[in-house]
């Protein structure tokens, strides 16, 4: 999906660059640490959240016929929900969580072979 205006690709450029540096354990992309402190939270939200294709399609949108800004619509938002990965809605399970279940799988087993 293409950007739909100058600033969103720029977002989305940095994005990209942040996800390529997480991915690659900082060899490649765009250390957050260079980023605005203002934004830097926003931007590495942004990067571990949505799909590593959806980020690319953004960030390489051409700037030619763009305006700079869009007024902002809920319909906006709604476009990007579908790009982020499943992974990022689920809650994580703590470990103390995961041995619970298991002891509580034990005692149900037990109870069934008496």
């Amino acid at each position: 999906m293409p950007a739909v205006s100058k600033t969103q690709q720029r977002l989305m450029g940095q994005a990209h660059g942040v996800r390529k540096f997480l991915d690659t354990d900082g060899k490649e992309g765009l250390n957050p640490r260079k980023i605005d402190s203002a934004y830097r939270e926003t931007i590495v939200e942004i990067a571990k959240n949505m799909k590593k294709k959806a980020l690319k399609d953004y960030a390489s949108t051409k700037h030619s016929n763009l305006p700079e800004e869009v007024e902002e619509v809920e319909e906006g938002i709604a476009t990007i929900i579908p790009h982020l990965s499943p992974e990022s809605n689920k809650p994580k399970k703590s470990k103390a969580r995961k041995m619970q279940n298991l002891s509580d799988y034990r005692e149900f087993v037990t109870k069934i072979k008496k």
